[in-house]
C-alpha cells in the first residue's frame, strides 16, 4: 500500500479530525463546575469528599507547594492527619538527607531547641538560614504533628546552600572525643572560611551574578581534607553527611558555572527516594509515602522544565505496582494582602485562580478534565493542559501570607 493511499484511508477514519466546535473551551465558569469548597477544622479536612476518597486509595501522595506559606503548613498538617490512618508512615521533603534527620531529632527535643538551632546558624542581615522551608511557626506545627503520628522524614534534595556551616559542626560533634587535633584545626579554619564565604557571597551577589562560592569550597584543599578525614568512621550519620556534602557542592557548583545542574539534582532526588523506599520495604513490603516539594517537582508527567521529575518517578512506581498516586497542586489567590489573579507571573493560572475564595479552601478536581483531554474534547492554554496532565487536584488556599519565623 502506497503512503498516499494509507494517508487517505487514515483521513477517512472517524475521529481523525476533531471539529473544534465540538471541544469545550476552558473558562472560569467551566472550572467552577469542577470546584467544591471545604474547610479545615482542628487539623481535619471537612467537605473535600473527592479528595478524601482518592487519598484513601493512594500509596503515594505528592503535594506540589508554593514555599513558605502560612496556609501551606495548615494544609500539610491536615493531610498528615488524614493519611496516617490509611497506613502512611513516611514523609519525603525538599531538604537534604541529613537535614531531614536533624529536623526530626530537633522537633523531638522541642520547638525551643529547633528555634535555638535556627538562631545559631541564621543571619537576617545576610539572608542566611541553615535549612529551608521550616522557618515558620506553622512549619514547626506540621513537623511536630508528623513526628507525633510516627512519620519518618526522608530528605530527597541536596543539602541547602547555607547548610555547610552547621554540617561542618555536625561532623565534629558526631565524632566527639574521637576528633583528632588535626581535625580540630581543620574544623576551626573551615568555620571561619565558610562564615566569610557565606557573607561575601551575599554581598557580592548584589553586584555580580555569582560568587561561585560552592565551586570555591569544592576545590578547597582544607574542605576536602576535612571530609576525607572522617572516611574511616563507622557512624552512618557521619558518612551520610560526607556523601551529601560532596553531592551538594557538585550540584551547586554546576549551577554557578551555568551548567545543567537540574537533571543531576533530580537524579539525586530519585536515588534518595529509592534508598529510603527499599529500606522501608524491609519493614513493610508496600510502604506508603507522602511527598511535599515545590510544584515543579510533583507532577505526574514532564515538569515545566521538560524533565521527568520525582513526581513522575512515584507515578511510574505506583503504576508498576497497580497502585495509585495522587498529585496535588497548591495555589494562592489572595496572598500578602492582594489578589494575584491577573498579576504578572500568574497569567497562566488565571482561570484556575478565578474560583479562589478569601475564607474557604477551594478544590478543583482535574481528573474529569484529563479524561476529556485524552478524548480531545477539551481545549485550553498550554499551561492549563500541562497542569491538568500533571495533577489530579488543585487546592487554592483562603487568604494567605508569608510564614512568620519561629525564632
Amino acid at each position: 500500500m502506497t503512503p498516499i493511499v494509507l494517508l487517505f484511508l487514515l483521513l477517512l477514519q472517524p475521529g481523525f479530525f476533531v471539529d473544534d466546535t465540538d471541544r469545550v473551551h476552558i473558562s472560569e465558569a467551566f472550572i467552577a463546575e469542577h470546584t467544591t469548597y471545604f474547610d479545615i477544622h482542628d487539623g481535619n479536612i471537612i467537605g473535600a469528599d473527592s479528595l478524601l476518597a482518592a487519598l484513601e486509595q493512594a500509596h503515594f501522595v505528592a503535594l506540589g507547594e508554593l514555599h513558605n506559606r502560612i496556609r501551606l503548613g495548615e494544609l500539610t498538617e491536615a493531610l498528615l492527619r488524614t493519611l496516617e490512618p490509611h497506613g502512611f508512615n513516611y514523609f519525603a521533603i525538599e531538604n537534604g538527607p541529613y537535614s531531614a534527620k536533624k529536623l526530626q531529632q530537633l522537633i523531638r527535643e522541642g520547638k525551643d531547641d529547633i528555634s535555638a538551632f535556627y538562631s545559631a546558624y541564621s543571619s537576617w542581615l545576610y539572608n542566611i538560614i541553615p535549612i529551608p522551608f521550616f522557618t515558620g511557626e506553622t512549619d514547626l506545627a506540621f513537623l511536630a504533628t508528623a513526628d507525633s503520628l510516627g512519620f519518618e522524614l526522608w530528605g530527597l534534595d541536596q543539602e541547602y546552600y547555607f547548610s555547610y556551616a552547621y554540617l561542618i559542626d555536625e561532623l565534629a560533634d558526631l565524632a566527639g572525643k574521637s576528633l583528632t587535633r588535626d581535625q580540630q584545626n581543620l574544623h576551626k579554619k573551615l568555620k571561619r572560611r565558610v562564615n566569610r564565604l557565606d557573607r561575601r557571597n551575599q554581598f557580592r551577589e548584589l553586584f555580580i551574578s555569582s560568587f561561585a562560592r560552592s565551586c570555591r569550597l569544592k576545590n578547597d584543599a582544607d574542605f576536602q581534607a576535612y571530609l576525607a578525614s572522617f572516611a574511616h568512621f563507622d557512624d552512618p550519620d557521619i558518612q551520610l553527611i560526607r556523601g551529601a556534602l560532596q553531592k551538594t557542592v557538585e550540584i551547586y557548583c554546576m549551577a554557578e558555572r551555568g551548567q545543567a545542574s537540574e537533571p543531576v539534582r533530580i537524579n539525586y532526588f530519585k536515588e534518595n527516594f529509592n534508598r529510603n523506599f527499599e529500606a522501608a520495604r524491609e519493614i513493610n513490603p508496600e510502604p506508603k509515602v507522602f511527598l511535599k516539594m515545590g510544584s515543579f517537582h510533583m507532577g505526574r508527567n514532564r515538569s515545566p522544565l521538560n524533565l521527568y521529575d520525582i513526581g513522575n518517578h512515584v507515578a511510574q512506581l505506583a503504576e508498576s505496582k497497580s497502585q495509585s498516586s495522587v498529585h496535588i497542586y497548591y495555589l494562592n489567590r489572595f496572598f500578602d494582602g492582594r489578589d494575584v489573579k491577573g498579576s504578572r507571573g500568574w497569567e497562566g493560572s488565571e482561570r484556575f485562580l478565578s474560583i479562589g475564595h478569601k475564607e474557604k479552601w477551594a478544590l478543583i478536581d482535574l481528573r474529569p478534565l484529563r479524561e476529556q483531554l485524552s478524548k480531545k474534547t477539551l481545549r485550553g492554554s498550554s499551561f492549563e493542559i500541562q497542569t491538568i496532565q500533571n495533577y489530579d487536584f488543585i487546592i487554592i488556599a483562603p487568604e494567605d501570607d508569608w510564614v512568620k519565623r519561629h525564632w
